[in-house]
């Protein structure tokens, strides 16, 4: 459609200037010979009857007709001209480009060879009953998108070349100078040149990425694949162990707090009772009040026994003498105990007393900081355990199930399909430059 207006324009201006050629040439013939000469009337003579002069061939009618027929011929040369300049600039613009294309494509164009490997990045098959399908999707899904952007990135080419030498295998001089990597290609042109190289897909439905690597001999191309392939596997584990230790180290570090804390109130009671020489202050002082409770009891039935039989008994008997003599021996006991007991409830004075009311009182208070810190330390522990369970179960894995292969046929260039292209974009350019050029001449 387009290249019809642009003949129809040219049409409709080579035929406006044809008819403005003939438009003269008619004037030139209809236009009234000896213009501008009149007779001269003698004033004497009678009048004579007017006759119609008679036409002849003016002098200047050659050259006129001369004139106007070379510019007709201009014309019609510069019309020829034009259309011959049209279907050169289309020449130019079109058929010498698709002719260097195909032959480019063809005969010159080193053959690339593609080597491709097919993954999907899964959870942990032993993920807890709780973890949600949904999420685990979204897991896999936003992880194989990582590693569809890593194996483009700078630092995959970084370690492409330090494992296979990517640079040399692209440098190599059996390719051809269009397509092979400028020596002394700075990491930007390295990193652009191995985007044109790669390519990778991810489909949505069932999750599977697939990643072609394209080289120009085939054992190139399996090794530059196997070596990203295991990038790319260790990618996904790094991330998998950084996830893992994110969700670990909170528990682990209250663990340790509240380990820290236990084994400080432990040491702590050990002082205490190294000092006290005791092993538990708080028994030995309930054990002593608890003797010098039961000893007043049985004082005070002795001396209960001995008051009524002194009513009907001699002093002197043995009876009375043996109950008079247990009384004096309990009595005896319980004032050995009584200092320790009345240093118990604050009422005699602690200096040479082995357990003081203070020292028991630490003990107490060392007693509750040990047990509040066991408790802390026992759910401390639990909750470690739960953690490192769902981290675990949050485990990702990258499941390769199509492995590097060796081409045996070259992939590229697609001789017909890429000369083809060439000939669509040519035929594009020509069709926007022509209607500009059109546009042009018609506004000026």
């Amino acid at each position: 459609i387009v290249v019809a207006r642009a003949d129809r324009l040219g049409r409709r201006g080579h035929g406006m200037k044809v008819a403005e050629s003939s438009l003269v040439r008619r004037l030139d013939e209809v236009r009234p010979q000896g213009r501008g000469v009149q007779v001269a009337r003698d004033p004497i003579s009678p009048p004579v009857a007017h006759k119609a002069p008679v036409r002849s061939k003016p002098a200047a009618t050659a050259p006129a007709r001369r004139n106007v027929v070379g510019k007709a011929a201009a014309i019609l040369a510069k019309s020829r001209l034009q259309d011959l300049g049209k279907w050169l600039f289309f020449i130019i613009m079109v058929i010498v480009p698709t002719i260097l294309g195909g032959l480019y494509f063809s005969l010159i164009a080193t053959p690339q060879y593609v080597s491709e490997f097919r993954f999907s990045v899964r959870p942990n098959s032993g993920s807890a009953s709780g973890s949600s399908s949904s999420g685990d999707a979204l897991l896999a899904m936003s992880n194989s998108y990582i590693v569809s952007d890593y194996v483009e990135s700078r630092d995959a080419v970084l370690a492409l070349d330090k494992m296979v030498g990517l640079r040399k295998l692209y440098e190599s001089e059996s390719i051809d100078s269009f397509s092979r990597l400028n020596p002394g290609a700075s990491v930007e042109e390295l990193v652009n040149y191995w985007k044109a190289r790669v390519h990778t897909s991810y489909d949505l439905t069932t999750g599977i990425n697939v990643v072609e690597v394209s080289a120009f001999t085939p054992e190139s191309a399996q090794k530059i694949a196997s070596a990203l392939k295991e990038l790319s596997e260790n990618l996904v584990n790094d991330i998998s162990d950084v996830a893992r230790r994110s969700q670990m180290e909170f528990a682990h570090s209250e663990l340790a707090r509240s380990e820290a804390r236990l084994k400080d109130v432990r040491r702590e009671e050990t002082q205490l009772r190294t000092d006290q020489k005791t092993i538990d202050a708080r028994k030995e002082a309930d054990g002593r009040l608890e003797l010098n409770l039961k000893l007043r009891g049985e004082l005070a039935g002795l001396q209960s026994q001995y008051d009524s039989l002194t009513t009907y008994m001699d002093a002197k008997s043995p009876r009375l003498v043996l109950l008079k003599n247990q009384i004096a021996a309990t009595k005896e006991q319980i004032a050995k105990l009584q200092p320790k007991a009345d240093d118990m409830s604050g009422n005699a004075d602690a200096l040479g007393a082995s357990v003081n009311t203070a020292a028991i009182a630490r003990y107490d208070e060392i007693q509750t900081d040990l047990e509040i810190a066991s408790k802390l330390y026992e759910s401390s522990l639990t909750n470690y355990e739960a953690a490192r369970a769902q981290a675990n179960s949050n485990q990702i894995y990258l499941a390769t199930y199509v492995q590097p292969s060796l081409p045996e046929t070259s992939s590229y260039p697609r001789v017909f399909f890429n000369t083809f292209l060439i000939f669509l974009s040519a035929c594009g350019i020509w069709v926007v430059l022509t209607l500009v050029y059109y546009s042009i001449r018609d506004h000026v």
